[in-house]
């Protein structure tokens, strides 16, 4: 039985030391948690809405790719060549010079046979295709001759002529100055091939095709065409046409330098292909082009047949900053090596052979030096290990990397120093020792114990929106926040910089320790009266004075209004009286006198005009029958507004007006209104008669005795004074009577009562 017993305790001491080890694990993920998640939601934040640039840190300077070399050189006087630049390349958009210089090599057309006996001229046009209107069913075309030259037939390629012919066409043309509604540019080639032969006129073909540039372009080809139509014995000729885009509708040039081989199509008026064609529109439509395999290059569907079988014009196209036209030397062609499009090409020369392998050896070493430089560089990327650390005891360990990223905001460092010095600055909630071992570097991360996470901003942030959600309409006042950095240097020397020497231990924890050395900036005050928090705008207002503030202002007048038993006249007063009370908060029944005073001060003459003198005067009296006012302040107050009254004409001509309004409306309406019967019941009478009455039950039968009494004499002096109303009418003053009689007695009975 005993050794049972001790297997139990050794079973829970094995539980005991499980659930201990689990603990301490969950305690360890609980530490690393929380900053964990506040840095991955800063990267987030930083990603989108960054609060400083890292290319900028002068640990960072692999990040920045751009120099400042150009600020040495700077100079003021510099800007105005940049302007001046900047505006003529986008008058001149895209293009590779001033001038445009096409210089014609050769016509060449196999089915001619003796080059003599022909005359080849090509004329250059400028075609402007402009916007295509809402009403008009094609694009309107503009028409520019350029000019016009002689071009050799079929010239020999081992010798050909010296000079060759050449025209300029400035880029001025091809800005947009020219016209907002062109859309893009195009040169057409007219080429006219004539045979030499004299006419009746006496005028050879060539004449009559090179004609003054004077003339118009339309006037030359008819006066051609029909001088080909009445001389067709004595004159052949033919005429072809290509079309070159020079700025496509996207305003891309499409034209560099180089040799262009025209193909030629017939476009001789009622010739057999002039229906074939292509106009201007469909040439700027781009076009698919199949290119034969080398299986498919002699084959009869090479598209690059076509080369064999048309007409060809040779030229070459260059870009210049200075115009050349008429006949120029013959520019030199380029070279062209092996085999292209199925053409054997003339072999090159042992010089150009030698160059070609120097380049060959110098692109060979070239790539053997970048892939050395890549072996290097994998050489040197070192694995990087994090090691978590709590308690003084490793707890986890990653697996080895190979890059320079940061575990926590994924930032790219480049370099190991730059890593240690972004981890240590941007993420000092942690802990980080760096220690080198073999083919890598380890970092330990631990739990900042003296880091100050407490909340360092503006309180008024932490209150909650003041009035609306979502950002600030404009620019507001804000609390003053005062951030105080202590930096105390170490009695030891630092090691140079960019060393990894720093890394190797520990910080002081004097001179680390982030704890703030100003308290009290960022404290949060709040109103005495409403608990509400004073923003940054208040706070040049005392909140021991705010008796009356605006909502509490509106809140009494909308209370105001509500009641229905009581006239315009006295809810006006109310208002006025109950606002006086509120802003200068009167305590006691001894301050009702200076409040009094102090209201016909400041409303006074607002009281005048509004026409509230009797709403006044009762209210005085009403507090007088309660025993807040003396007669002596009231006298004092009545003295007061009258003399008041005295002096404001345009007041005392106003309550003139309204008291005669008054009394016409009560000779007009008031005196023929129903009289209230007021029937009396068996019970008051027998009270009444009763002898154990109470006073004021007897001091309301001698008010309604008396009431009655001034009824009665009042009926009877209107009887003798004027000549009268009926029976009824006297019934309605007595009833009118015995209502005031009422009042007053109400009012002496609440007298006796206080």
């Amino acid at each position: 039985m005993p050794p049972k017993k001790r297997e139990k305790d050794s079973e829970t001491n094995k539980n005991s030391k499980i659930d201990h080890l689990q603990a301490d694990h969950e305690l360890f993920l609980q530490a690393f948690e929380k900053p964990t998640q506040i840095y991955r939601f800063l990267r987030t934040r930083n990603m989108l809405s960054p609060i400083f640039l890292n290319r900028t840190l002068s640990y960072m300077k692999r990040r920045m790719s751009r120099s400042n070399k150009s600020r040495i050189g700077f100079k003021v006087d510099s800007l105005l060549e940049k302007i001046t630049l900047k505006k003529s390349t986008e008058l001149q958009p895209n293009s590779l010079g001033g001038y445009m210089t096409l210089t014609f090599l050769g016509f060449y057309d196999k089915s001619l046979d003796d080059p003599r006996d022909f005359q080849v001229k090509v004329e250059t046009l400028l075609l402007k295709i402009c916007h295509k209107k809402r009403k008009e069913s094609s694009s309107a075309i503009v028409e520019v001759s350029v000019g016009s030259c002689s071009v050799p037939l079929n010239p020999s390629t081992s010798e050909p002529p010296a000079m060759a012919s050449a025209v300029s066409i400035s880029s001025d043309t091809f800005s947009p100055s020219q016209g907002p509604n062109v859309k893009s540019y195009m040169l057409m080639l007219r080429v006219t091939v004539t045979k030499a032969s004299v006419t009746t006129n006496g005028t050879s073909s060539a004449e009559i095709t090179n004609g003054e540039n004077d003339e118009p372009l339309t006037k030359r080809l008819k006066s051609s065409t029909d001088l080909n139509s009445s001389n067709t014995d004595n004159k052949w000729s033919k005429l072809y046409g290509s079309e070159l885009i020079v700025y496509d509708k996207h305003n891309r040039c499409l034209l560099t330098n180089g040799e262009y081989d025209l193909v030629l199509h017939d476009v001789t008026p009622g010739g057999r292909s002039a229906t074939i064609a292509r106009s201007p529109h469909k040439a700027l439509m781009a076009q698919w082009e199949t290119i034969p395999n080398e299986n498919d290059v002699h084959s009869e569907s090479n598209p690059f047949n076509i080369f064999k079988v048309r007409p060809l014009l040779k030229l070459k196209l260059s870009w210049s900053q200075e115009p050349t036209n008429g006949l120029v030397n013959r520019p030199k062609l380029y070279q062209q090596t092996g085999e292209a499009n199925g053409i054997k090409m003339e072999p090159c020369s042992t010089k150009e052979k030698l160059s070609t392998q120097k380049c060959s050896i110098s692109e060979i070493k070239n790539g053997e030096k970048l892939k050395t430089e890549v072996s290097e560089a994998e050489s040197k990327r070192q694995q990087i290990i994090y090691q978590f650390l709590y308690n003084n005891n490793s707890r986890q360990q990653t697996e080895a990397c190979d890059d320079l990223h940061c575990p926590w905001c994924s930032l790219d460092c480049g370099a190991l120093y730059s890593l240690l010095k972004h981890l240590k600055l941007c993420h000092s909630r942690f802990n980080f020792t760096y220690f080198p071992i073999a083919g890598g570097a380890r970092i330990d991360v631990s739990i900042n114990e003296l880091y100050d996470g407490s909340y360092t901003g503006s309180p008024h942030d932490l209150a909650g929106a003041r009035r609306g959600a979502g950002p600030r309409a404009g620019p507001t006042r804000r609390a003053a926040l005062t951030h105080l950095l202590v930096w105390r240097p170490r009695a030891r020397r630092r090691p140079p910089a960019l060393s990894l020497a720093e890394f190797l231990e520990l910080d002081d924890a004097d001179a680390d320790a982030q704890r703030p050395y100003l308290t009290g900036h960022n404290r949060l005050y709040h109103h005495t009266i409403t608990c509400l928090p004073v923003y940054p705008n208040e706070l040049d207002i005392d909140s021991e004075n705010e008796t009356d503030p605006l909502w509490l202002q509106q809140k009494t007048m909308m209370m105001i209004d509500e009641f229905t038993d009581v006239n315009e006249g006295e809810k006006e007063l109310m208002k006025m009286w109950n606002l006086h009370v509120m802003k200068y908060n009167y305590v006691g029944d001894c301050q009702i006198p200076l409040a009094c005073q102090m209201f016909l001060q400041m409303k006074g003459k607002e009281l005048l005009e509004k026409n509230l003198y009797r709403n006044f005067i009762l209210h005085m009296c009403s507090l007088h029958d309660f025993g807040l006012l003396s007669p002596v302040s009231l006298y004092q107050t009545v003295q007061m507004l009258n003399q008041m009254l005295a002096d404001n004409a345009e007041a005392k001509e106003k309550m003139r007006e309204s008291l005669k309004a008054q009394r016409e409306h009560w000779n007009t309406v008031g005196k023929y209104q129903q009289p209230v019967i007021i029937e009396q019941k068996p019970t008051t009478s027998a009270k009444l008669n009763n002898v154990e009455a109470s006073p004021s039950v007897r001091r309301k039968t001698l008010n309604l005795q008396n009431a009655n009494r001034m009824a009665s004499t009042s009926s009877n002096f209107n009887k003798s004074s004027s000549p009268g109303p009926s029976n009824g009418e006297s019934k309605r003053k007595m009833s009118s009577g015995s209502i005031q009689s009422r009042k007053r007695s109400s009012i002496s009975e609440r007298k006796s009562s206080v």
